[in-house]
């Protein structure tokens, strides 16, 4: 990912799951294109590890815990600079 929106979130009354979602919606707003990957930190706890949303969750040491950073994947640029070519 060469850019991101980094989203933090450290309530206690929501769901790891929630707290992706708004990361994720938060991201739709300001660009206006649906993120593919989402990186947390290590220690957080995803009791599903499939894609949220079309998103891929994976843990990344370089991420504070609460803090979640959503963008779009450099081989999906890749792939959508080469549709359009």
């Amino acid at each position: 990912m060469e850019m991101g929106l980094l989203w933090f979130d450290d309530g206690k009354s929501k769901s790891l799951k929630e707290k992706i979602s708004n990361a994720v919606h938060h991201y739709e707003q300001r660009f206006g294109d649906q993120p593919t990957v989402c990186y947390m930190h290590p220690d957080s706890e995803f009791e599903d590890t499939d894609s949220l949303k079309g998103v891929s969750i994976k843990t990344a040491s370089n991420v504070l815990p609460n803090h979640f950073w959503v963008g779009i994947a450099v081989d999906k640029i890749h792939e959508n600079i080469s549709a359009r070519l």
